[in-house]
C-alpha cells in the first residue's frame, strides 16, 4: 500500500484560456509570432537546457544541446498552441484582420468632424454604424458651410456644389474643365449619401473593417474638400 505521504507525481498542466477579448487576442499575435521567432534563432541559453546538469559540470556537450533543443522545442510547441487557440477564437468570432486595419486607422489624420463622428464606432467594432454616421457628419458639415438647412442628402450636395449656380465651388469656374471638376465632386458627395449612408440607414449591412476604413477615409477626403470650397 502506498505511504499517504509519498509525493504523488504532478498532474500535467491544462492549458488555460486567456482572459482577453478578441481585439486583445489578435493584438497579441504578432508578439507570439516574434517570440517563436526568437526561439528559432536561439542558441546556447542555458536557461532553456533541460538536461540534468549543464556543460560546467562535466555533462557531454551533445547532451547540452539535446537538452537545449528539447526546451526550445517545448517553449516553441507552448506559444504555437496559445496562438492556434487565438486563432480558432477569432476566426469563430468572425474577427480576423482588425488590428492591422486598427492600426492604419490610427495612422489617419481624419476630418476634426468625421473623427468625433466615426472613431469610438469603428474601435468598439461596429463598422457600418461607423460609416453612416461619417456620412452624417459630413451632411452636417455641408449644411453649415453652405448654410443650406431645408436640404438634406443628395438633394443637399446637388444643390450647394452644382456646377450651374454653386453655393460652394471648388475652383473659379472659367472653363469647361473646371466645370467638369465641379460635377465630379458634386457627384462623390451626393454618392457618399446614396451609396453609403442611406443603406445603412435602412437595412442591416455588415461591413468588414477594412471596407469600413476605407469608406471613411474617402467620407474624411470630402469633408476637407468641403472645408477648401469656397462660399
Amino acid at each position: 500500500m502506498q505511504d499517504k505521504h509519498m509525493a504523488r507525481a504532478p498532474k500535467k498542466a491544462e492549458p488555460q484560456s486567456a482572459n482577453l477579448s478578441l481585439q486583445q487576442m489578435e493584438l497579441a499575435i504578432p508578439k507570439l509570432d516574434r517570440r517563436i521567432a526568437d526561439l528559432d534563432a536561439l542558441w546556447g541559453v542555458t536557461s532553456l537546457d533541460t538536461a540534468s546538469d549543464n556543460m560546467f559540470h562535466g555533462t557531454p556537450l551533445a547532451e547540452v544541446r539535446d537538452g537545449l533543443r528539447q526546451g526550445m522545442a517545448a517553449a516553441k510547441a507552448h506559444l504555437e498552441t496559445i496562438k492556434a487557440g487565438f486563432l480558432e477564437e477569432l476566426g469563430d468570432a468572425g474577427h480576423t484582420g482588425t488590428a492591422k486595419t486598427l492600426k492604419a486607422y490610427e495612422g489617419l489624420e481624419l476630418h476634426a468632424a468625421i473623427e468625433r463622428a466615426a472613431g469610438k464606432l469603428f474601435h468598439d467594432g461596429h463598422y457600418a454604424n461607423a460609416v453612416e454616421d461619417a456620412v452624417k457628419a459630413l451632411n452636417a458639415l455641408v449644411r453649415l458651410n453652405s448654410g443650406v438647412d431645408d436640404k438634406d442628402g443628395s438633394s443637399l450636395m446637388e444643390h450647394a456644389f452644382s456646377p450651374k449656380n454653386p453655393i460652394l465651388k471648388f475652383n473659379s469656374l472659367a472653363d469647361a474643365s473646371d466645370l467638369d471638376e465641379q460635377r465630379g465632386f458634386m457627384m462623390m458627395f451626393s454618392g457618399s449619401v446614396a451609396g453609403l449612408r442611406n443603406p445603412r440607414a435602412h437595412k442591416i449591412i455588415k461591413d468588414d473593417p477594412e471596407k469600413a476604413l476605407e469608406f471613411i477615409a474617402f467620407v474624411s477626403l470630402l469633408a476637407k474638400l468641403a472645408d477648401q470650397a469656397k462660399k
